[in-house]
């Protein structure tokens, strides 16, 4: 009796520390920047950032996004098991103590550990970690009561496809955009309405967005947002760091916006003098409003980046690799193929994704299962002879 209890507390524990290093790494693959962006406040408040320099923490990030969902899958499938059990309470050992200092010290207000999806307290993300810690030190000590999932000569395949998947996906969400989106200016949003308090008094997702003219001051939030009509937003939250290889397309953007009537404004954080280099290298037109970084870098994980605004709802975004150019902006937005084109719902991109992971491990496992099948004919025809 006692050895049954133990085999399911252990493999409890094991499923515990699955799910939550599977989802937590998720998070990070679909969104690196944002897990960039928290590794860069840690370094500011442990006066790191010059250490670390400028691609370090987005290299980091996709390094923590990687081993969090593959040694979550590795103790989904009981592969690997001593290994990957050491490596796991070696993680949470290491972090535990981290998240209590955060705690006491609050450095940072939250962890960032499952990014925007669930925002937790230093203090919950402490109790988090402790639990968590309990539970890989009871499966490093029993990892071999863990259940395989897949057999040990197929362990190594399965391995090698979840690094395979986790580094595309992440390193297409650092070109492109986070497929998956749990800020609050995600496409189909209404900032104006997220900004608005409602009558039980809830804080709303949106609080932090002032907009300003750099040169009256002039608070311009409310013309930006709330203004009936199409508007593009060029969201630049630092223009030292901006990739100015998009000059092209963003001046085409420029000429597309002039020819049709479509007002263009750039956002961002950077000084006068920095907005007035970047209009001399660039040969912006534009207009410029300023913005605090923080917000900027929510709008849009992208430097530079565009926003589409119908009135004060969000119809479309692009990062950088992907701002529409000539040959795109060819007809008036209401007329245009990819304004006509349904947005598919987070929930399709869920299975979307999903599924693309799933069905080729899915095939694995049961080739595996039917080789283990075929070995064991084999053998009993031996036997038998």
């Amino acid at each position: 009796m006692f050895s049954v209890l133990r085999w399911f507390l252990v493999n409890a524990c094991r499923m515990t520390l699955s799910a939550s290093l599977i989802f937590s790494g998720a998070v990070k693959m679909i969104d690196p920047r944002g897990t960039e962006y928290k590794i860069k406040d840690y370094a500011v408040a442990f006066g790191l950032d010059d250490l670390l320099g400028l691609y370090m923490p987005l290299l980091l990030s996709m390094a923590l996004a990687l081993a969090e969902f593959c040694l979550g899958v590795n103790l989904l499938f009981g592969s690997n098991r001593r290994w990957t059990s050491r490596v796991v309470l070696l993680f949470f050992m290491l972090f535990t103590p981290f998240t209590l200092y955060l705690a006491i010290e609050n450095p940072v207000s939250d962890c960032g550990c499952f990014g925007d999806a669930w925002v937790l307290t230093n203090w919950q993300t402490f109790g988090k970690n402790v639990l968590l810690l309990t539970c890989a030190i009871l499966v490093c000590i029993y990892y071999k009561l863990q259940t395989r999932l897949i057999s040990e000569h197929a362990q190594w395949l399965v391995s090698l496809y979840n690094w395979m998947y986790a580094f595309t996906l992440t390193l297409y969400c650092v070109y492109t955009l986070p497929v998956i989106d749990f800020r609050p200016y995600h496409i189909g949003a209404d900032i104006y309405a997220k900004m608005q308090w409602d009558d039980t008094d809830r804080i709303p997702p949106i609080t932090d967005l002032v907009i300003s003219d750099p040169v009256t001051g002039e608070d311009m939030t409310d013309s930006i947002v709330s203004d009936q009509g199409w508007k593009f937003l060029i969201v630049a939250p630092r223009l030292e760091n901006a990739d100015d290889g998009v000059m092209d397309r963003l001046a085409e953007l420029t000429e597309y916006c002039e020819d049709y009537g479509y007002p263009l404004v750039a956002l961002t954080a950077s000084s006068d003098s920095l907005i007035e280099y970047w209009r001399d290298i660039t040969g912006a037109e534009y207009r410029f409003l300023v913005a605090d970084e923080i917000p900027l870098k929510t709008m849009i994980r992208s430097n530079p980046g565009v926003i589409l605004l119908n009135g004060s709802v969000v119809a479309n975004k692009w990062a950088s690799s992907q701002i529409p150019g000539q040959d795109e902006l060819v007809a008036p937005l209401d007329e245009m193929p990819w304004m006509q084109k349904p947005q598919s719902t987070y929930t399709q991109r869920f299975f979307i994704l999903l599924s693309w992971y799933l069905i080729p491990l899915l095939v694995l496992t049961i080739l595996d299962k039917i080789w283990l099948g075929i070995r064991m004919l084999r053998e009993r025809k031996k036997q038998d002879t």
